[in-house]
């Protein structure tokens, strides 16, 4: 599948490759210089390939509030959510951000493997329209990404995971970099019209970056951090689960025993984890690298990696197992990097 905007990637010499049936933009330049625009200034990401969902209706917010992990309750108009869909099991169908128009309209912004399963999840409890295909979604992200946006939408008002609508563009102070920034829902011309003048003033990314930007801010990918089989509490996204209601899931995940939860590690010599990467303690098995990568930010490998509990210790002092080879590294909390 392509984005309204593969063309335009084409025509920049864009590195394409292949991600969640998506054909997107791995990069334009360099992942490092990509990731370094937005720690210094701010780059522009096609995003498109994420999925757009309305529900509608007299009964939206108690669907949701059934639904998903997080208060509802505290959603207001003109506000963001970040949240889950769990399953009977306690574990995540996907990790989503709710917008609240109003008390009867809501879209969600949910990640592009599991579009399909959660419009199909959604279905079985209430109406959905799913728009994904009807509009574009735009990030733009970095430090000087409110003055270049501010040149298209008065947003400097805009709090975090606030939004507003101009003209039926949906800005949002929202991001998955760590950095501040905006997403923006738009029609198909309307998107990618307002991409080409974004580039006037800010880099074109890739998801190299966009994945390395979010592992350093220490935020979870689904199929990583979190998926069916793993619960929020393991994830550690404990804060984002309201247990004073019912909730798809909340009796099985308070039963289910945590032995490992999601934390940090930062390698102290040359190297790269990866996912899977075994972590030791002597010849103790003690953790697996979820997600791993080169931080250009702070030049030097990280990862988040699921430890056992004994072991979440900030400053202990492992070793990584890179195919065979054991190098020195060191756990410690996330965020790596913070803005």
């Amino acid at each position: 599948m392509k984005t309204p905007l593969y063309e335009l990637h084409r025509e920049l010499k864009a590195k394409m490759f292949e991600f969640a049936g998506w054909e997107m933009p791995l990069f334009y330049s360099s992942i490092k210089e990509e990731v370094m625009a937005v720690r210094r200034s701010c780059g522009v990401f096609d995003i498109s390939h994420m999925g757009r969902i309305l529900m509608k209706g007299p009964s939206s917010a108690d669907s949701l509030q059934y639904l998903t992990t997080n208060d509802i309750k505290k959603l207001s108009p003109g506000k963001v959510q970040y949240s889950m869909l769990t399953n009977p099991e306690g574990g995540v169908i996907d990790d989503i951000t709710v917008y609240m128009f109003n008390e009867e309209s809501f879209m969600l912004c949910v990640n592009a493997s599991n579009r399909h399963k959660v419009v199909s999840w959604l279905f079985k409890h209430h109406s959905v329209e799913d728009i994904s295909d009807s509009t574009v979604q735009i990030a733009i992200q970095g430090k000087d990404s409110v003055n270049v946006l501010s040149k298209f939408f008065p947003v400097q008002d805009i709090r975090y995971y606030g939004f507003k609508v101009f003209d039926g563009m949906v800005v949002s102070r929202t991001g998955y970099t760590g950095e501040d920034g905006f997403e923006i829902y738009a029609g198909l011309k309307e998107g990618t019209e307002l991409f080409k003048e974004l580039l006037r003033y800010a880099k074109p990314c890739g998801l190299g970056a966009r994945d390395t930007l979010r592992i350093e801010a220490g935020l979870p990918l689904y199929g990583h951090e979190i998926s069916e089989n793993i619960t929020p509490f393991e994830a550690n996204l404990d804060r984002f689960v309201y247990m004073h209601k019912e909730f798809v899931g909340r009796e099985a995940m308070l039963k289910k025993e945590i032995k490992s939860k999601l934390f940090g590690l930062e390698l102290l010599e040359r190297g790269v984890p990866r996912e899977g990467y075994g972590i030791y303690v002597s010849d103790i098995n003690i953790g697996t690298v979820s997600s791993g990568t080169y931080s250009p930010t702070l030049d030097r490998g990280i990862a988040l990696c699921f430890i056992k509990i004994p072991y979440r210790e900030e400053g202990l002092k492992v070793e990584l197992d890179v195919r065979g080879k054991r190098l020195k590294a060191m756990l410690r909390n996330y965020p790596f990097v913070r803005r």
